[in-house]
């Protein structure tokens, strides 16, 4: 906080008393807002961008009240599914661009940074990419041309109205070893070098190039990203930042190993993103991270307990604590993060209630479905008054 800065309060007070006259005023005076009225981007801007996902719900739906808190609260947008393979190039010539350009231009419009999510991913990512018109697997050769093509397509269309690209997502597991997707299987295990060759000759010069993965504080794919992000950096393979998820529960990672997973990759010399916040409120039952292939849980009274929405304050608050002792330690990595980034706006927007369990009521994000704010919400921002 500015030293200079003084409150509303002492300046009418001042004033008053005739201390203060217009040529003794300062040339450099800021009016601080009282915490119940500092937005997030407001309370860090000068820390990293603080971003939210947005779905085509939000865009479909005329005076959509979660994209009116996005556009107010946020400083960075990342476009949930409608850029993933499936959605925006389902069939072979058959594009779905609606949503992602209505979202590329609304970064322009509201001067938001955008993301880009995502150009390579195992799941979401239809048949027809990795077969021939026979149904056979590709060469090698020719799925790196369609990695091409899908690279020069976005970068045709959006130029540097999108800022930053996830390049990869998901594609190594806990243990550290590479997923056997079709990916791997037909490009080999330099297929996240691929794409990131691909992404640096194709991708506008100015755009962000990130790996981003789940359970980046496990030690299989932790020492894995990092032996591979160093490589690529010592041998001028461009990659400009590690994304780390974010998918947390109530207790798990705990703020210290969230510190210690944060040092590690801020010691690679590269940007971090956290790229998919959310702390599960309501717990998974010893599930973790966010693999959507796994068998999803049934909702029951145990471990779907407030589906009318009325949590106990105690409850809240026990929520409040767990985002602050979160926030503490990103503030106190800042100089290391680019962006804090939420998955979904509000919690009726947040994929937790329907995965691991389906049909839960879950809360796990800053603002309530009303669009109100939490306890967690004003205590994340009181981090940056102190």
């Amino acid at each position: 906080m500015n030293k200079h800065k003084i409150s509303h309060l002492a300046v009418i007070a001042m004033l008053a008393v005739g201390v203060v006259s217009c040529a003794e005023k300062p040339t450099e005076q800021v009016i601080e807002k009282p915490v119940n009225t500092m937005t997030l981007k407001e309370a860090y801007a000068d820390k990293f961008l603080i971003g939210a996902t947005l779905g085509a719900s939000m865009f479909n739906t005329p005076n959509h009240p979660s994209l009116a808190l996005a556009k107010e609260n946020f400083s960075a947008i990342t476009l949930d599914n409608d850029m993933k393979w499936a959605l925006n190039n389902p069939l072979p010539g058959k594009y779905n661009f609606e949503i992602g350009d209505q979202f590329a231009q609304l970064g322009v419009d509201e001067n938001i940074s955008t993301v880009g999510h995502v150009l390579f991913w195992h799941s979401q990512t239809p048949d027809w990419v990795f077969k021939d018109d026979e149904g056979n697997l590709l060469t090698r050769d020719a799925l790196l041309e369609r990695m091409r093509e899908r690279a020069k397509m976005f970068a045709t269309r959006y130029g540097s109205r999108i800022k930053i690209w996830d390049v990869v997502n998901e594609a190594i597991e806990d243990d550290g070893t590479w997923r056997k997707s079709l990916y791997n299987q037909i490009i080999g295990d330099d297929f996240i070098e691929q794409a990131f060759i691909i992404a640096d000759q194709e991708m506008p010069k100015d755009a962000t190039l990130i790996y981003n993965d789940y359970g980046m504080d496990r030690k299989g794919r932790r020492d894995t990203v990092i032996t591979m992000v160093n490589d690529f950096v010592k041998r001028g393979v461009r990659i400009d930042g590690i994304g780390l998820q974010g998918h947390w529960d109530m207790d798990i990672p705990t703020a210290e190993k969230i510190d210690e997973t944060l040092t590690a990759y801020a010691a690679t010399g590269l940007r971090l993103h956290i790229t998919e916040l959310d702390v599960d409120f309501l717990g998974r039952d010893g599930m973790t991270g966010a693999d959507v292939d796994i068998q999803k849980l049934i909702a029951t009274p145990e471990n779907n307990p407030y589906t009318d929405g009325n949590v106990p304050a105690a409850a809240e608050e026990k929520f409040a604590v767990r985002y602050t002792d979160i926030f503490k330690t990103f503030i106190k990595h800042h100089k290391s993060i680019d962006r804090v980034t939420f998955w979904g706006v509000t919690d009726g927007d947040s994929w937790l209630n329907g995965w691991p369990v389906v049909g839960r009521t879950n809360f796990p994000l800053l603002f309530k479905r009303d669009g109100s704010t939490k306890k967690a919400h004003d205590a994340v921002i009181a981090l940056t008054q102190k």
